[in-house]
Formats: C-alpha cells, structure tokens, sequence
C-alpha cells in the first residue's frame, strides 16, 4: 500500500470541523415606554442608566389600576405622550 494521505483528506474535509451559526439579527435596543428614553446606556451598573421602577422625574412606570384615575382636563394630554402647553395654561 501506497503511504498517502489522499484517503484521509478526502474523508476528513468532507465533514466540517467547525460549527456554523446562522446570523443573528441584533437584539431590540431597551427602551421605557414612559419616558422613552434608552433603559441600559451605560452598560452593566452604568451610573446613566435608567433607574429601575421609575424615571427620572420620579414617576413610577408601574401602572397602579387600584388608584381612581387622576380627573384631568380634556385637550391636554393626548395618548399618553403628547402635551398641550397652551390648553394647559387656559385651563389653569
């Protein structure tokens, strides 16, 4: 017999050695959907991240459904995340 490696390499590449992994699409960026600003910035502990349970202006983001809802003005707030200022101040 012939001291070849032909056998050998015709058998060897025809199973890959190494895993391919199929590309996965970046993950959703995190976002609060109160505030709506960037939860995690700083990374792990990062001092710029969001605080958790609430935002900066010390609102919770826990909705409380027990609580009777807070009687406000028609025209003012609209959706939860556009302010009037002007319908604000007639109003006041």
């Amino acid at each position: 017999k012939k001291e070849s490696d032909a056998f050998w390499r015709k058998h060897c590449y025809a199973v890959p050695l190494v895993k391919v992994e199929a590309k996965k699409e970046p993950a959703e960026v995190a976002t609060c959907f109160r505030c709506k600003t960037i939860m995690y910035p700083g990374g792990l502990k990062g001092a710029s991240n969001h605080k958790r349970g609430y935002c900066s202006d010390g609102v919770g983001q826990k909705v409380d459904t027990e609580t009777i809802p807070w009687p406000q003005p028609a025209g003012i707030f609209v959706g939860g995340t556009e302010f009037y200022p002007l319908k604000f101040l007639e109003a006041i």
